[in-house]
């Protein structure tokens, strides 16, 4: 992965919301048929050719890692933490005991880790929670202290009870989400709660057991949502019948795929996409079976 220099930040504003992106990195990973499942070789030449800025030049998906920062009617909302800095990764070679500029990007949007008083986890991967805590003389510590942390109650139980069972999550786990639960600053949201005027939490269940979003309905339509892992890669707009290898429930991550992505299609939201290299936010666009990413300027 690539470490992200300053200045580079994506900000945009939906109605009363402010968002700016937080890149944590951002490289090329695999080919589409080694992270999709039943992905035809083809899958980019069947895509079209506004797929391929999203890929590098031997075909593999450029994924960014990244966090949103949302400030509406006073509140200061941090979605996801990315996947951290001097983390015990060794299943992920690229990630273990790696370095950031993502705290210098949080700064760079005029917030420090004090201000933020909301923490909303989509899901505990190891690539969404690793900015949680921050290693202080071999401790990892809260980074948010002031702040309250959110996540689904399905997803929590799920990850507290199973992570030794995953090589990818045996030390995020541990060293991410236990210290912050043991300084008593996390909790459980559900879909249908509103956590500030307009942004309710959404079921997205599929990828992970519990995941959850976002969508900013301040007068019932979907302006905007974060949609988490929906996708990881523009690609899947294309092909949405292709969950990932890493999918805890495959058949139910294509259906709420398909689903929101009809949703947001009819409606016009504007979609925060986690994984999306570059301009990260964007509407979706029908084309033929499937849809394509248009992103806003």
């Amino acid at each position: 992965m690539v470490l992200v220099p300053l200045p580079r930040m994506t900000t945009k504003t939906v109605g009363a919301m402010r968002v700016d992106a937080l890149v944590d990195s951002v490289g090329p990973t695999r080919l589409p048929e080694e992270l999709l499942r039943d992905a035809p070789d083809d899958i980019a030449e069947r895509a079209g050719d506004w797929v391929r800025p999203y890929l590098s030049d031997d075909g593999r998906m450029i994924l960014a890692y990244q966090s949103f920062l949302i400030r509406l009617d006073g509140r200061v909302i941090l979605v996801d933490c990315a996947v951290g800095e001097d983390g015990n990764f060794p299943a992920r070679p690229d990630w273990h005991l790696g370095k950031s500029n993502w705290l210098n990007h949080l700064g760079l949007a005029g917030m420090r880790p004090q201000d933020i008083d909301t923490v909303f986890l989509t899901h505990l991967h190891m690539d969404h929670t690793g900015w949680l805590t921050r290693n202080v003389g071999g401790v990892w510590q809260p980074t948010f202290p002031d702040a309250r942390h959110v996540t689904s109650a399905p997803e929590l139980a799920f990850w507290t009870e199973r992570h030794s069972d995953f090589p990818y999550m045996s030390t995020s786990i541990p060293d991410c989400v236990a210290p912050v639960q043991k300084a008593g600053l996390l909790g459980t949201v559900a879909p249908g709660d509103e956590i500030a005027p307009g942004l309710h939490v959404v079921d997205l269940a599929g990828h992970s057991p519990g995941m959850i979003g976002l969508e900013y309905r301040p007068n019932g339509v979907p302006l905007a949502t974060f949609n988490a892992d929906l996708m990881h890669h523009p690609i899947q707009m294309a092909a949405p019948q292709c969950a990932t290898i890493f999918c805890a429930d495959p058949d139910k991550a294509v259906a709420v795929r398909r689903r929101k992505l009809a949703d947001y299609a009819a409606h016009g939201t504007v979609m925060f996409c986690n994984h999306f290299p570059g301009e990260c936010a964007g509407l979706v666009v029908p084309q033929g079976d499937g849809y394509r990413f248009q992103s806003v300027g």
